[in-house]
């Protein structure tokens, strides 16, 4: 079994001074950034997309939002298996409680090991 990189940011991400994004890329060979924005379900969660979008372009690679807001979305297939796939995935600032409330025990929680 392989396993990938996991990197613990904390919040004010993708800003300038996250020089290490480059080195999480490079480590993870992904081309592409899987951004659940969970924790920031009641803060515009597509704007944390579109955010994600504009700095990643940056380092040439895509980015694809996956609206994990609820715990019904946790427990979709498609979600999760979107994340079984994923190289690199970026969850976003925002409430950890809501985060944890929503991931736990879930499909998606699971197709993250």
């Amino acid at each position: 079994m392989t396993y990938g990189v996991l990197g613990f940011v904390g919040g004010n991400e993708w800003g300038k001074d996250c020089t290490f994004d480059q080195r999480l890329l490079e480590v993870s060979g992904a081309s592409e950034v899987l951004v659940l924005p969970t924790a920031a379900a009641y803060e515009y969660p597509m704007r944390v997309i579109q955010n994600a979008t504009n700095y990643f372009d940056d380092f040439g690679v895509t980015t694809k939002g996956l609206m994990v807001l609820s715990h019904d979305d946790a427990n979709d297939r498609r979600n999760a298996q979107t994340i079984a796939q994923a190289k690199f995935i970026y969850l976003s600032g925002g409430s950890p409680l809501h985060l944890r409330s929503v991931l736990k025990e879930s499909l998606c929680f699971g197709a993250t090991s």
